[in-house]
């Protein structure tokens, strides 16, 4: 069995970047509801779909950052630029349904106690892209490929990362050890990362082939972030609203960034030209979204949720901020 690869962990050379007091302007643009999906999902290797559980999946335009963000009914996110943009009366079409066994961050051999997630894939949803939904409701979004057949995801590596809390500079013992699975999807070739609490983020990159234990190369920590995220009534940033810790590393294995938040959501996304040191996050905007349980028509009995959108300064890239502590990341082209 392969032995799960922690981040070494240099606090030297991660600054923490808290967000500016100041807030710029309400945007002029509103954003927009544009389409929903119920998507249904099973557990583990259940092949039942009389026992599927149902989520409720929103789409939004933000036009101010052009983009496409879906926040589902348990206030999970994924983020795609706007020229993905779904319609209306598109419906989602499954196309495959995936196991990943996912070890917890001290626990070093897979077992028959290791947990188990069911992942459903959807086409449809978003144009040209596959969505992937797993048990917990942890979203990502990847180009649709050729998924079009039934084969298994191939494990790749597990890695650890460790999440800081707001105002820890150093990586103590109170920093949250998250485990981490790398997975070949064979339907697409593309790579799934799924945490030890069923969230999901994807990438194009894989490795050539999957990497002996010996070869698996430690997740480099590049820099901490805080996001202050108020709650969907919540109307200024006060003393009181939440901090949010959230880590960057690269994944040495492909090069892909990993954001990594406290609540342990992940984001997978290119690494940028250059990642400039001592930035900050910029914040741009704010928005409260709705979001449906799965099979709800009505909205009056949505859940509604504070997103808060930034700028990555070390990167340019967008990150946005849910008031539950899920994340998405959208690398500029």
């Amino acid at each position: 069995m392969r032995v799960r690869i922690a981040a070494l962990l240099a606090p030297a050379v991660i600054a923490v970047a808290g967000v500016a007091a100041a807030q710029p302007p309400a945007p002029a643009k509103q954003t927009k509801w544009v389409a929903a999906q119920d998507i249904k999902y099973r557990k583990g290797k259940d092949t039942d779909w009389d026992k599927a559980s149902k989520v409720g999946v929103e789409f939004f335009h933000d036009p101010v950052a052009g983009t496409v963000l879906g926040i589902n009914s348990l206030g999970n996110l994924a983020v795609e630029a706007e020229d993905v943009m779904p319609s209306k009366g598109a419906k989602a079409v499954w196309v495959t349904g995936l196991s990943f066994s996912v070890r917890g961050a001290a626990e070093e051999k897979f077992t028959t106690g290791t947990a188990l997630f069911g992942v459903e894939v959807f086409r449809n949803a978003l144009p040209n892209r596959l969505l992937y939904v797993s048990e917990r409701g942890g979203m990502a979004v990847a180009p649709t490929g050729a998924a079009t057949t039934d084969k298994d995801p191939q494990f790749q590596y597990g890695l650890t990362l460790r999440v800081r809390k707001p105002g820890q500079a150093a990586f103590g013992p109170e920093a949250k050890a998250v485990g981490l699975e790398a997975y070949k999807d064979n339907n697409t070739g593309g790579l799934v990362y799924i945490t030890e609490g069923g969230q999901l983020a994807t990438a194009a990159k894989v490795p050539d082939k999957a990497p002996d234990t010996k070869d698996v190369k430690k997740p480099k920590p590049l820099y901490g972030l805080e996001a202050s995220a108020r709650k969907a009534d919540e109307a200024n940033f006060t003393e009181k609203t939440q901090k949010i810790g959230i880590e960057v590393f690269q994944d040495q294995n492909t090069g892909t960034l990993l954001y990594i938040s406290e609540g342990g959501s992940i984001a997978a996304v290119p690494p940028p030209g250059e990642i400039k040191k001592d930035q900050k996050l910029s914040w741009l905007h704010a928005m409260s979204l709705k979001a449906r349980p799965g099979g709800e028509q009505d909205f009056a009995k949505a859940r509604k949720y504070g997103v808060e959108v930034f700028k990555d300064n070390h990167t340019g890239y967008l990150v946005y901020v849910c008031e539950t502590g899920a994340i998405a990341v959208l690398a500029r082209k």
